[in-house]
C-alpha cells in the first residue's frame, strides 16, 4: 500500500502540521510506503501544484488529505480532484474549529467535494455534530498524541507557574489570559505566566502588558515542535483560551507532561476535558471566571494533582496502538 499524505505542510510547527509528521512516521513504521505532498506555498507556487501532485500522485494508492476552513480548504479541492482524476481512494480529515461557519457560507464548495472522498474522518463529537447537521457522511478517528512516559512528570506540589502554548491571534484570545493572570499576580506576586506561540496580536498583547505594569509574564516566541515537553516543565498549570476550538493537541501535551488544563468551554474541548476529573473549563472570554479557577487550582493541591492523573489515563484513547487498525482499514477498503 502506499499512501500519499496532502496538507498545507510546513515542518516543525505543530497544529495540522505536526499531526501528518506523526502520521508519516507511524506509517513508515508499520510498512507502508508513505511520502507527504505540501501544498504550502505562495499563491504563485500554487497554481502549479495540482499538475505535480498528477505527477506525484499517480505513484500512490491512497490520498490521505487534510483540511481545514477557509484556505486550509485548498488541499481537499486539489486532492479530491487529482484523486477521483486518478481513480485513487480518497480519505479526508478534517482539523479545526470554524467547520460550522464555513460550511454555512460555502454550502456548494462543501456539499460538492466532501460527498466525493471515500472516507471523511473528523476528531471529536464537535465536528460530528456539524457533519450530521449538514447531511457529511463521516467516520471519528482522533488526533495522534506520541505517549511516552519520559515526558510525564508527577508533581508533589502545584506552584502558581501557568503557560500558553497557541498561536497569538484572535482566535486563540491570549488577551483573556493576560487579564485573568493580572488578577491572580495581584494575590500571588510570585505567579509567573510562559506565553510561547508567535501570530499578528504579539505586539498588541506586549503591549497590554507593558501599559498594565503586570510582571512575571514572558513572551517566548515561536518554538518548534521538538521543544515543547521543555516549556510545558516549566510549569504547572496549562491554560488555553480560544473562542473556538477542536482538539487541540496543545491540551493533549500538557495532560501527557502531567500539568493541569484550565480552558474555555468551546468546539471540541469539552469533549477531551471532563470538568472537574481531568481538568477545569470556564465560560468563553470570562477572565474573572478564569483568575478564579486559576486560584483555585493553586489552593487545591490534593484535587488538582489526582486530575493530572485521570487526565493522563485518558491518554489512551489518543495513541497510535488505539488509532492504526481503523486507520489502516479505511486505506484499504
Amino acid at each position: 500500500m502506499k499512501v500519499l499524505l496532502i496538507a498545507n505542510y510546513k515542518s516543525s510547527i505543530g497544529g495540522i502540521s505536526g499531526q501528518v509528521e506523526l502520521l508519516y512516521k507511524k506509517l513508515l513504521k508499520e510498512g507502508v510506503t508513505a511520502r507527504i505532498f505540501s501544498m504550502k506555498y505562495n499563491s504563485f507556487v500554487r497554481l502549479f501544484l495540482p499538475l505535480r501532485l498528477i505527477f506525484v500522485g499517480y505513484r500512490y494508492d491512497v490520498f490521505h488529505i487534510h483540511a481545514c476552513s477557509h484556505w486550509g480548504f485548498l488541499p481537499a479541492i486539489a486532492g479530491i480532484m487529482i484523486g477521483r482524476l486518478l481513480n485513487r481512494r480518497i480519505i479526508l480529515t478534517y482539523h479545526g474549529g470554524e467547520a460550522d461557519v464555513f460550511f454555512k457560507r460555502h454550502p456548494v464548495l462543501v456539499n460538492y467535494f466532501l460527498r466525493k472522498t471515500d472516507v471523511n474522518i473528523v476528531l471529536s463529537g464537535f465536528i460530528a455534530s456539524i457533519f450530521e447537521k449538514h447531511r457529511i457522511p463521516y467516520r471519528i478517528v482522533s488526533n495522534i498524541l506520541e505517549l511516552d512516559n519520559k515526558y510525564f512528570r508527577e508533581r508533589t506540589a502545584v506552584r502558581p507557574c501557568f503557560i500558553s502554548i497557541r498561536t497569538l491571534s484572535p482566535t486563540y484570545n491570549i488577551g483573556c489570559i493576560i487579564k485573568a493572570f493580572e488578577i491572580v499576580q495581584k494575590q500571588i506576586p510570585t505567579s509567573e505566566l510562559y506565553i510561547v506561540g508567535d501570530g499578528c496580536s504579539r505586539k498588541e498583547l506586549e503591549f497590554m502588558v507593558e501599559q498594565k505594569g503586570i510582571k512575571n509574564i514572558c513572551f517566548c516566541g515561536h518554538v518548534d515542535n521538538c521543544e515543547i515537553y521543555s516549556y510545558l516543565n516549566k510549569a504547572d498549570i496549562f491554560i488555553s483560551s480560544p473562542v473556538i476550538d477542536n482538539q487541540p493537541m496543545s491540551v493533549l501535551e500538557a495532560f501527557n507532561a502531567g500539568l493541569l488544563v484550565i480552558s474555555s468551554n468551546v468546539g471540541g474541548v469539552p469533549y477531551m476535558i471532563e470538568n472537574g476529573r481531568t481538568g477545569l473549563l470556564f465560560e468563553s472570554d470570562n477572565f474573572i471566571e478564569l483568575s478564579g479557577k486559576m486560584l483555585w487550582a493553586v489552593n487545591n493541591q490534593e484535587r488538582v494533582l489526582k486530575m493530572t492523573r485521570e487526565a493522563y489515563k485518558s491518554l489512551s484513547y489518543y495513541s497510535w496502538e488505539n488509532i492504526k487498525s481503523n486507520l489502516l482499514l479505511f486505506y484499504e477498503k
